[in-house]
Parts: structure tokens; sequence; C-alpha cells
């Protein structure tokens, strides 16, 4: 089991109720949405309460030849029109809401993955939060949570409609409706078994796939294909023998839901049939005439569909809180303390760094321990270090991609906010940056949108990128495919340059670059000093003479990093 997912189950230990009321507390992110996809319902319960008194009185009219049977009819038509929209309308709201709530639980989940949060999970079990998980959080409060609220409402609605009409139909109503949620209750817990059983599986199979897919050229060369096909049938065949066990349960509890249903409109209609043939005597029943039978006849199946679309959604529950054991956890670090602050946009920022401690969910030993440095705002400092002394990581912690374990990276004297609520206060250039589909000029504009070609073409040319043969026009791929691996990472330094962000962070900026095209980027690193406050991580000695502080990583015996920092 991964380590993030020990950290789950021991949050889940301490707190079992943390992930309720996350789950809970994500219908903020649709409130209006969920109150029309509520008044919605509402409104269609008053109107099927009115359909059914306008078909009864339509089937009286025509009966007994009444002058009222083209207003009954008119009537009639005018609420099948009106309900039939509400009944659009509610669906839009529906899928709106479910949607809204899933992308932001899919943003969340996001920033919390770029801030190292986890970064022990697997690609399977990561996917597996960014999509399933996070659109079984919306469906949930689309669908179950609302109708939840829903039921209560309209039961008591129709339940009202059907007491002021005849209280012995009104009674059997409200002596039945209570077996419905009684066997919901009942069959909860194991619903929710299946739920987490089906949902690990899920997790499993995403990361186990892209494992073999990664190392498919491996498995080749051992002749190990058909073994693994075989090893990823079994896995598939699991988990769909755990998707079939949450539908048979969904489906058994549908029908058995819908025989108890069935079985109280037979009670109302034998009490009705009885009473007009005179057979018997109790209650109103007496008075009754055809269109009253009929109405109440008509309305007993309406006061049990809340009830039956709450019971058909109950597996949403089951996969949301499925998902809330994950998510939850996950996700508890995104508020930032109250003193925290973004970055100003336009004014170089001081770093610090105070007693930072940080150690990879993996690893037993700390990476760094009692880390304290400070950086004056506009100054230069290089860090340095043999690979796999943590140069990365350190730049990773100043962007606030990661959280320190203990103590507090600061950015002009204030805890550093997720890069993600940062935007626009600094600029990172890595070893190997993203791009998007489009031109070179695109990717550059996506910093810079106002820039002009004159621009462009001036910090293409202080980073050594003026003599593509296509120039701005150049093609690209999200990897940069259309440039060669050196370019692909001048080019991210380009853009790091051309942002206005007042602190840049580069990670081997000049690396495996010539002499000359070095010396053209350290020019251009060199005027940005002053101006902003620039952290380079390096190997390059010519590199480090750009340094007024210099920082040397350095691996101890225990493997812990030791920081020896130095005024230049």
């Amino acid at each position: 089991m991964p380590p993030d997912t020990d950290q789950f189950h021991a949050a889940r230990a301490r707190n079992d109720g943390a992930p309720l009321r996350w789950l809970a507390g994500q219908s903020r992110h649709a409130r209006l949405l969920l109150r029309t996809l509520y008044l919605t319902a509402l409104l269609d319960t008053a109107f099927a309460v009115s359909q059914a008194a306008l078909l009864a009185w339509l089937a009286a009219q025509l009966i007994s030849g009444g002058t009222s049977l083209w207003l009954a009819a008119l009537l009639l038509l005018l609420v099948l029109t009106v309900r039939t929209l509400n009944s659009a309308l509610r669906a839009r709201q529906g899928a709106g809401a479910a949607a809204e709530i899933s992308r932001a639980v899919r943003d969340d989940v996001v920033a919390a993955l770029l801030r190292g949060r986890g970064a022990a999970l697997t690609p399977g079990e990561a996917s597996t939060a960014l999509l399933e998980q996070s659109d079984a959080i919306g469906r949930y409060h689309a669908g179950f949570a609302t109708q939840r609220r829903i039921a209560s409402m309209a039961t008591l609605l129709f339940l009202a409609a059907a007491f002021s009409t005849d209280w012995i139909v009104g009674l059997i109503l409200l002596l039945t409706a209570p077996l419905i949620p009684l066997f919901m209750i009942l069959v909860g817990t194991g619903a929710q078994r299946a739920a987490d059983r089906q949902l690990d599986s899920l997790r499993f199979l995403g990361g186990y796939f892209l494992d073999r897919l990664r190392g498919v050229l491996t498995l080749r060369a051992f002749a190990r294909e058909q073994a693994e096909q075989h090893a990823v049938q079994v896995a598939t065949d699991d988990f769909r023998r755990r998707t079939m066990k949450v539908l048979r349960i969904a489906f058994l509890t549908s029908a058995v839901l819908e025989l108890f249903a069935a079985l109280a409109v037979a009670l109302v209609a034998l009490y009705v049939g009885l009473h007009l043939l005179n057979l018997v005597a109790i209650g109103p029943g007496p008075t009754l005439d055809f269109g009253t039978g009929l109405f109440l006849l008509l309305l007993a199946p309406e006061f049990y569909q809340p009830l039956r679309q709450l019971a058909a959604g109950y597996h949403e529950r089951a996969a949301a809180r499925a998902a809330a054991e994950v998510l939850a956890p996950l996700l508890a670090t995104q508020t930032m303390p109250p003193d925290t602050a973004t970055l100003p946009t336009r004014r170089a920022p001081s770093l610090t760094l105070a007693s930072v401690n940080f150690r990879y969910p993996d690893n037993d030993q700390p990476l760094l321990e009692n880390a304290s440095l400070h950086l004056p705002a506009g100054g230069c400092l290089v860090i340095r270090g043999d690979s796999g002394t943590g140069k990365s990581t350190l730049l990773k912690l100043i962007a606030g991609l990661l959280t320190p374990d203990h103590g507090q990276v600061q950015h002009n004297g204030r805890a550093v906010a997720p890069l993600s609520h940062s935007t626009g206060a600094l600029a990172w250039a890595g070893q190997h940056p993203w791009f998007i589909h489009g031109t070179l000029a695109d990717n550059l504009r996506l910093v810079a949108p106002a820039a002009d070609d004159d621009t462009l073409h001036a910090v293409l040319a202080q980073c050594g990128l003026d003599n593509l043969s296509s120039g701005l026009s150049t093609p690209l791929d999200e990897n940069g495919g259309g440039l060669s691996g050196g370019q692909g990472r001048r080019l991210g330094l380009a853009r790091a340059l051309l942002s206005d962000a007042p602190l840049l962070l580069l990670d081997e900026p000049t690396a495996e670059l010539d002499p000359a095209t070095e010396a053209r980027v350290l020019d251009a690193l060199r005027a940005q000093i002053g101006h902003r406050t620039v952290v380079i991580a390096t190997h390059s000695v010519a590199c480090a003479a750009l340094a007024d502080h210099s920082l040397w990583l350095s691996q101890e015996a225990d493997g812990q990093i030791s920081l020896e920092v130095a005024h230049v």
C-alpha cells in the first residue's frame, strides 16, 4: 500500500467524521444551482398533485357529461406542458451542479498534487482521484444529497394532499412510506463495503495498467507479454466482479423498493375500489365519488416517486463516501494559515527559509533539516551540489509546490502561498518545460499576450534561439516537439524572462550549452539581478559567478542534506 494511502487511513482513524464534513462542505461550489434544483423539484411535486387532480376531474367530466370538459382538458394540457419544461430545467440544473462541483474538486486535487501532497500516490491513484472520485462528489450532491431534502419535503406535501382528501388513504401512505428508507438503512452497510472495494480495485487497476504500458519494452525484451496480458486480464475481471456486485445491490434495492411501493398503491386501490362498490363503510369512504377516488389512485404512485428516486441514487452516496475517505485527507492541507499572503506582482521579494524540515513520504530520513537562509530582495542565489542532493526540491519549496514538514518558506517575511494562488508572482524555468500545441509565438505570449514580434525576437536572441528556420512560426507540441532538448529548455527560460514576475526560479538554465550561447544567456540573467530576485540551481561554474549569495548542498553519511551558505 503506498505511504500516502497509509496516511489517509491514519487520518480516517483519527477523525472518522472529517471525510463526511468535507463531503458536505463541497456543496458550496454550486449553491445557487443546487437551490434552483431544489426549487424545481418542489414545483414538480405541486405539478404532480395538480396533474392528478385535473386528470381525475377530466375523467369525471367525461363519464358524467359535465360542461367543464374543455376547461379541464386545457388546464391539464397547460400543467403537462409546464411540468415538462420544469423537468427539463431540473435536469439541466442537476447536470450543471454536478459538473461545477466536480470541476472545483478536481481543481483542488490538481493544486494538492502540484504541491506534493500526493507525492507517493501511483499514477493510477492520482488519475482516479482526478476523474472518477471528483465526479462521484459532484453526482452525490446533485443526486442523492439534494434528493434526500426533496423527498422529505415532497412526502409532506403529498401527505397533506392525501389527508385533506381522505384520512384513511393518508394513513396508508404514512405507514408504508418508512419501509423505503428503512430498507435503505438495512442494505447501506453492504453497499458501502462493496463501493469501497470497487474503488480500491479501480485505483489499483489504473496504476497497474499504466506501469505495464511504461515498461512494455522491458516486458517484450524478457518475453513477458503473454504473462502480463493474463495478469491484466485477472485484475480487470476482479474489477468487473466488484463493479457488478455494486450494481447488483443497487438493482436489488430498487426492485425491493418498487415491490413495497406497488403493494402500498395496491392497498390504496383496494380501499378506493371497495368503497366505490359500497362493500365497506369505514372512514370517509362512503362519501367518495369517482373523481375523488381516481385522484387518490393517481396520487399514490406520485407519492412514492421521490422515495424511489432517492433509493435509486443510494449507490451515489456509497461512491461519494468512499471517494471522500481518500480526497478529504489529500485536501486537508489546502487551507493556508491566516497570515498567508501572495507575493506582490511587481516588487522583487526577499526570500527566507526559517528552520525548514522536509521529507518525502517514501523516505525515512529528512532531506532537509533545520535549513535556514535569507536572500535580500533583488539578490541572486545560486544553489549548487551533486546530483540528488535536493536542488530541485529546494526550488519547489521556494515556489510553494512542496510544503515543508516544519518551518516556513517566506516571501517578504510572509509564508509562501501555493503556486495556484500566486499567479504572476513567480516564473519557473525547469529542465523539462511543458508547452501548448501551437507556434513558438503562442507559447511565449502565454505570459505576455500583448508582446509584439520585435519583443519576442529580442528575448529569443537573448536565449540563443534567433537561428530557428521557422522563427516565431515554429510548431510545438506539449513536449516541445519541433525543438531539441536544449532549445526547449532555453524557450522555457525565454518565457520566464518575458514575464513580469518579480521572482525567477531557474533549474539548470545553461546545461549543455556551448560557451558562446552560455555567455549570451548569462548576460540576459545578469541584467535581471537587482530588478528581480533570482534563484538558480546549477552545476555550471560560469553560472555560479552570477551569485551574490551561494548555497552548497552536500549529502551526509546518514543521507541528510546539509546547507553551506556563503555571501559572495
